[in-house]
């Protein structure tokens, strides 16, 4: 590559303390060419790494570590759906993330097509709602969903609803984020998984609490995107929180999942 002057500029003799441009450029290619890579091909973006799957996999995998760090939960990484008993309902949490995963499968490949020609698919079930005893391994379960939902090619967050919502006031984000870029994370995502629906807002909500809840809901519907719920409220207790016709949208295409049994913390009692 050479750079062209216009006839004006022809004359060379007084360039005093410039470089032609082919001197870098030829240089960085020579370096580029050095390493394996080629320059010509280095707006296709099939040959650049990070739009392997292995790469795409280890974002999806930190980003779901991180989630649960921000969270306090750091330890429920470990957490898989073999790992889980009977009584957690392994199978329903690996059949809802799998026709999710499917979807996007899909999806994926129809964004290859015109716009005419795309064919979206949208799962039946876009909300699973994990309700039960405190104590029941609800929480549990719903992150061994989120490490499966991982592993099918997804990206899933945890985060407690009480939390989420905390972040949202004014100079309460997680350290490095705005508030715009947690709403972001938590709306995008292909899965979410919101924790403890509800929990500690007692009988009645604020209008900081209906409004961003609803937005979180509203938007992730909007963009047939599913989220799992855990909560140890009935539907009439969350409708008590949050009203009518919120607690309506989160219960339009869901599945309940009830997990009983004793307080697995197994708390000291007095």
């Amino acid at each position: 590559m050479s750079l062209a002057l216009p006839a004006a500029y022809a004359d060379t003799s007084d360039m005093r303390g410039l470089t032609r441009a082919d001197g870098p450029i030829g240089a960085v290619a020579k370096i580029l060419r050095s390493r394996g890579i080629d320059p010509t091909n280095a707006f296709q973006t099939e040959d650049r790494p990070d739009d392997t799957a292995e790469y795409q996999h280890e974002v999806y995998q930190q980003a779901w570590v991180n989630s649960l760090r921000l969270s306090g939960h750091d330890d429920y990484a470990r957490f898989t759906l073999d790992s889980l008993d009977a009584e957690q309902c392994p199978q329903v949490m690996r059949s809802f993330v799998g026709q999710l995963a499917a979807a996007r499968r899909h999806n994926r490949e129809q964004e290859k097509l015109p716009v005419e020609q795309r064919s979206i698919l949208r799962p039946k079930v876009r909300h699973l709602i994990a309700h039960g005893t405190t104590g029941s391994g609800k929480t549990v379960a719903a992150a061994a969903a989120g490490a499966f939902a991982v592993q099918c090619g997804l990206m899933a967050r945890f985060v407690s609803h009480s939390k989420y919502l905390d972040w949202l006031r004014p100079d309460r984000a997680p350290s490095g984020l705005t508030q715009t870029q947690v709403v972001e994370r938590y709306e995008r995502c292909d899965l979410l998984i919101l924790d403890d629906l509800c929990n500690e807002l007692n009988e009645y909500a604020t209008n900081h609490v209906r409004t961003h809840t609803s937005n979180l809901i509203t938007a992730r519907l909007n963009s047939g995107r599913a989220t799992l719920f855990t909560t140890n409220l009935s539907f009439a207790q969350v409708t008590e929180v949050l009203g009518d016709r919120l607690a309506s949208r989160i219960g339009g295409q869901a599945m309940p999942v009830e997990m009983v049994g004793n307080d697995r913390r197994k708390p000291i009692t007095w």
